[in-house]
C-alpha cells in the first residue's frame, strides 16, 4: 500500500513562473498603451464627448406654471359651460 501523502509535490519550474509573470506584464503594458491612445484621441477631439440630455435622463417639456394654469382654467371653463348647458336644458322642460 502506498500513501499519497508521503509524496512531496513537484517543485514549480522557475522558467514557467517567469514566463507567466512576463505574459502578465506584457498584457498590462498592452492595456496601458490602449488607454494612452484613447486618452490622446480624447485630447485631440478637445475633450470628452458630453452625453446628450436624453442619455442623462433629462426630459424637457413645455409645462410651465403659467401653461398648466391656463390649461386648468380652460378645463374649468369647459366644465362650467357643460354644467350651465345642462342646467339650462332642465329649466326648459
Amino acid at each position: 500500500m502506498t500513501d499519497d501523502s508521503d509524496e512531496t509535490p513537484a517543485a514549480p519550474d522557475p522558467d514557467e513562473h517567469v514566463a507567466r509573470l512576463q505574459a502578465q506584464i506584457d498584457a498590462a503594458k498592452a492595456r496601458r498603451a490602449g488607454y494612452r491612445a484613447a486618452a490622446a484621441e480624447t485630447v485631440a477631439r478637445g475633450g470628452p464627448v458630453r452625453p446628450t440630455d436624453e442619455e442623462l435622463g433629462i426630459i424637457k417639456t413645455d409645462d410651465t406654471v403659467g401653461r398648466i394654469a391656463a390649461d386648468a382654467s380652460q378645463e374649468i371653463q369647459s366644465g362650467l359651460g357643460r354644467l350651465m348647458s345642462r342646467l339650462g336644458r332642465r329649466g326648459k322642460k
